[in-house]
């Protein structure tokens, strides 16, 4: 009976440890979405400054 209360309580902590590394998990992947975006419209940015600049200098 005690080995399988034990057992239980295990399983209890196993689920709340499975549970929190989820939500870990689902906040990475939202930083990382963030961070994507983020790099994708920088590098926009610096296209559209590039393209400007070598449009005043008459520059490809």
């Amino acid at each position: 009976m005690s080995e399988n209360t034990s057992l239980k309580h295990r399983v209890q902590q196993l689920t709340r440890e499975h549970r929190l590394l989820q939500e870990r998990l689902e906040g990475s992947r939202s930083n990382l979405r963030f961070a994507d975006k983020r790099i994708a419209d920088l590098e926009a940015q610096l296209l559209e400054t590039t393209a400007a600049a070598s449009d005043t200098t008459g520059q490809p």
